[in-house]
């Protein structure tokens, strides 16, 4: 079995912004030895974002020795904390060098905005066919989301206000450069971990489980709001660790969810969510 190779962009913060990220990132490490991680780059220079990556690893070295990790083929806490990028430059330096390995796929899992993952995928031209690109959520905010925007974000309204990742998202989609770029786009399948009573009865059992399961709990506690099993980001994850599921053909359903080819003369290898009969 050949482990999926994963570079992973992220908006994680600490206290600005949504602690589901933070919250994936720990999911993330839970399933560490599922994956060939070759790096993690946090997008938010401006709001500690490589100091949450560090904390989640952290909470996993505490955890690696009291459960077995090692002897359960996970990477030791020293390689983990090794992948984290340390600036800009250095997301950029890891990427093409994880990009530039021919021997297998290279899966790109996008949580937040999608500027830096656009610059990277430029850099790397002739690398665009062996990059598999899982993105989370774009489109736009709904009236109900509009009270957890920053204070600094411009507030356009409902159905006019940019995603976190639009921008960005929109900076690739319309790159000729990309055409045929593999591309899976999620654009709700991910709102399937929120609703319901189970993130709550996840959140509550989850956090029993070490030092990892504390940390989805401590990253709350300045957000009452989401104080259950809030990782929107996971189903990239559940997509590359799904054991029946076919990795190149998103088409046939995973436990990411049902997804269809909707344009598949002029964008062959780009795929989204599956809405079912119009």
């Amino acid at each position: 079995y050949a482990k999926p190779r994963v570079f992973v962009f992220t908006d994680i913060n600490i206290d600005a912004g949504d602690p589901d990220d933070r919250q994936s990132l720990a999911h993330l490490f839970w399933y560490a030895d599922e994956l060939r991680l070759e790096g993690v780059a946090p997008d938010r220079w401006d709001a500690r974002g490589a100091e949450a990556c560090a904390l989640v690893v952290d909470a996993y070295a505490r955890d690696y020795d009291v459960y077995g990790f090692a002897g359960r083929g996970y990477p030791s806490p020293t390689d983990l904390r090794s992948l984290i990028a340390e600036d800009q430059e250095d997301v950029m330096r890891r990427f093409r060098a994880a990009a530039g390995k021919a021997d297998s796929p290279l899966y790109v899992l996008v949580w937040g905005n999608m500027m830096n993952v656009a610059a990277a995928l430029r850099s790397v031209p002739e690398s665009i066919p062996n990059i598999r690109l899982i993105t989370i959520g774009t489109g736009l905010m709904r009236e109900p989301d509009l009270e957890y925007l920053p204070a600094d974000w411009e507030n356009a309204g409902p159905c006019r206000q940019g995603n976190w990742n639009g921008a960005g998202r929109d900076s690739i989609y319309t790159d000729p450069r990309f055409s045929k770029l593999w591309w899976l786009e999620m654009n709700w399948t991910y709102g399937g971990m929120f609703p319901g009573p189970e993130p709550k009865e996840m959140f509550e059992k989850l956090s029993r489980f070490g030092k990892l399961g504390e940390h989805i709990v401590e990253v709350t506690e300045s957000h009452p709001w989401a104080r259950y099993f809030r990782v929107g980001d996971t189903p990239s994850v559940l997509y590359l660790i799904d054991p029946e599921n076919e990795l190149d053909d998103p088409t046939t359903g995973s436990w990411a969810g049902a997804f269809v080819r909707p344009f598949p003369e002029s964008r062959p290898n780009y795929y989204a969510d599956d809405a079912g009969p119009h």
